[in-house]
């Protein structure tokens, strides 16, 4: 059939900010229980709740009804907000971050831990007790991270026993099978999680645990996730390679089970990641990043080979594993993200999708991967998608608008699977590029630790470059480029529109433009993490200032658009504030949309829509999309 020709980005996209918000829900954290298969899922039509779901075998439902939120704010990024083990479901909730215990199949929520100055969040389940990260903001200046235990029966007056405490930090918790002994991850100020960490373990007793010994980890290496065996081995993830590879410790001190070179976990921001899952004593399931995506296999740790599983998808998480089958997380290119779940080797199962919406084949714009060199000569990576839709072209001659996308983070990735957030735009005539910058994981920790001191250098110059390399390629309209992300991609956005004049339109999403009022202001976790990615704070003021944009607003190239939670404790509305009341200083125009109750990433169906249509709108406006 003959394509109808319509001006590139303003085609008629099935996938409405309506539909793109209320018909889809965020996944996470899969776990199993025996036949019975759990996750959580984010619902923006249910005021951003989080619902925590239970499929039997045979259908899915949820555990509990509204208006039940199953969060976890400890370390702000939360994860861990609940465990299930033998029928029986522990989770943390909001309001008020106490932690209820619930038989998955019948009864009202039991508190077993009381109102109290706690967050309480990385759960595991063991017998009559419940481990977990405690996080207490009755200490100052900041709070106390530390392992506890509860009574599973409660009712944990004293807020539970402390099993480590000493640290700034602490890790979701592994208990030995038999109970004999628990692991954990902690560490300090001014490293994060995939700087330097110590991997401890100690004997579990009924008065608490004895004495600590360093597994594994120290300077320079990131341990992360253990897990103990059937075999009382205790498994973990470590980056002392360069690569975040599988280790083992039988009794005989910890080895490392293979050796490649490609990273086998994420950074660690929250609580309840599952990068891997051990299959049996000597079997693990992994997955690692390649140039394409990612793949996923079975690792022998007795030879250390790896059998690549034939499973379609392009991203894989929250792995995990339970009577002889394995469930897990799975994007796809050309679908939605989806839960699956059975046994090896596959085909896996599907439980649930993100939506009941099927995308049209013939307007599913494929991920592909895309390099190109930066300002120094180093390599970047990212993935490009093109614009598509069906029956639809633009005009002879013409060229798309850009939407290049910087991720959050800044120690973060983004993955090449489908993403109704991407195809929104394809759908429209955009061309979209998302940036892995330097300090991106997935490429190993020379890469990650390009943007050590850097920040607001180095990864700036890769998302210009990558626009200009796109548009250079003949594939993007030169004078139409734009920029969008969000929190640490938000101050990529706002650094590139007062450091360049490449972009003629910048989105920042909940962005940093102070950099000396976030290394103040934010959460504990956050707190000294600018000390490696700029400068020693408050030593290293000047270099502060340097690279805040809100101090050379004056430089500001193309027209800005600031989106802003009112509730955000990782970067305070004061930012977008402060960005927009200097830029009106000097007689520009900017547009700042605050949306309250929100925090650092909407989640409210209004919220969502508003934030599509004014960037949609403000896009359209500014590049003069469909005038020519």
């Amino acid at each position: 059939m003959t394509s109808r020709v319509v001006p590139y980005g303003t085609w008629p996209s099935p996938v409405t900010p309506d539909a793109l918000a209320a018909g889809q829900r965020t996944l996470d954290e899969v776990r199993v229980d025996g036949r019975d298969t759990y996750w959580l899922e984010s619902r923006p039509a249910e005021g951003g709740r989080q619902a925590l779901v239970r499929h039997d075998g045979t259908a899915a439902r949820d555990v509990l009804p509204e208006p039940w939120n199953v969060r976890s704010r400890v370390h702000e990024y939360g994860g861990g907000a609940y465990t299930v083990a033998g029928g029986t479901v522990v989770v943390s909730a909001l309001p008020g971050d106490r932690v209820h215990r619930l038989d998955s199949r019948a009864g009202e929520p039991v508190a077993i831990t009381p109102e109290g100055p706690w967050r309480f969040g990385g759960l595991v389940l063991h017998g009559e007790h419940v481990y977990a990260v405690r996080e207490d903001h009755s200490r100052s200046p900041e709070p106390a991270n530390e392992l506890v235990r509860l009574d599973l029966a409660g009712p944990n007056e004293d807020g539970g026993v402390v099993l480590a405490t000493g640290s700034d930090f602490v890790s979701r918790p592994a208990v030995a099978p038999d109970g004999s002994a628990i692991a954990w991850v902690a560490w300090d100020h001014p490293d994060m999680p995939w700087d330097s960490t110590r991997l401890l373990r100690a004997p579990l007793g009924p008065d608490g645990a004895g004495p600590p010994v360093l597994v594994a980890g120290g300077a320079g290496v990131s341990v992360a996730q253990p897990r103990f065996g059937p075999d009382g081995a205790l498994w973990f993830v470590a980056d002392g390679s360069g690569w975040w590879l599988l280790h083992r410790d039988t009794g005989s001190g910890p080895v490392p089970v293979h050796d490649a070179e490609a990273d086998h976990a994420a950074p660690q921001w929250s609580l309840g990641m599952h990068d891997y899952a051990v299959l049996d004593a000597d079997r693990a399931l992994v997955r690692w990043w390649t140039a394409e995506g990612q793949d996923l296999g079975v690792l022998d740790a007795r030879t250390g080979a790896v059998e690549v599983l034939p499973d379609p998808g392009a991203s894989h998480d929250h792995l995990v594993a339970a009577d002889g089958t394995v469930a897990m997380k799975r994007g796809r290119v050309d679908a939605l993200p989806e839960v699956v779940r059975g046994p090896l080797p596959g085909p896996f199962p599907v439980l649930a999708a993100s939506s009941a919406q099927v995308p049209d084949p013939a307007s599913v714009s494929p991920p592909e991967p895309w390099s190109w060199r930066n300002g120094g000569g180093d390599e970047v990576h990212g993935v490009l998608f093109r614009p598509r839709l069906r029956e639809v072209t633009g005009p002879d001659g013409d060229l798309p608008p850009l939407l290049v996308m910087a991720h959050g983070g800044p120690t973060s990735r983004t993955e090449a699977g489908y993403a109704s957030a991407v195809q929104f735009w394809t759908t429209r005539g955009f061309a979209v590029l998302h940036v892995n910058y330097s300090g991106s994981t997935g490429y190993g920790r020379a890469y990650r630790e390009r943007l050590r001191g850097r920040w607001g250098l180095v990864d700036i110059d890769d998302v210009v470059t990558g626009a200009l390399s796109v548009a250079g390629a003949g594939l993007a309209d030169r004078s139409r480029l734009a920029v969008r992300g969000g929190s640490a991609g938000g101050y990529v956005v706002l650094r590139a529109m007062t450091t360049s004049s490449v972009f003629a339109a910048g989105t920042s999403l909940f962005g940093i433009g102070d950099l000396s009022a976030l290394a103040r202001d934010t959460h504990k976790f956050e707190s000294r993490y600018t000390d490696g990615l700029v400068a020693p704070f408050p030593e290293g003021e000047q270099v502060y200032r340097d690279r805040s944009p809100v101090h050379h607003v004056d430089r500001l190239r193309g027209e800005l658009l600031l989106l802003q939670g009112d509730e955000d404790k990782v970067v305070p509305l004061a930012q977008a504030q402060e960005m927009a009341d200097a830029v009106r200083a000097l007689g520009r125009d900017v547009e700042l949309a605050v949306y309250a109750g929100e925090g650092h990433g909407f989640r409210r169906r209004d919220s969502l829509v508003d934030a599509l249509e004014r960037e949609l709108a403000f896009y359209t406006r500014v590049l003069r999309l469909g005038q020519g």
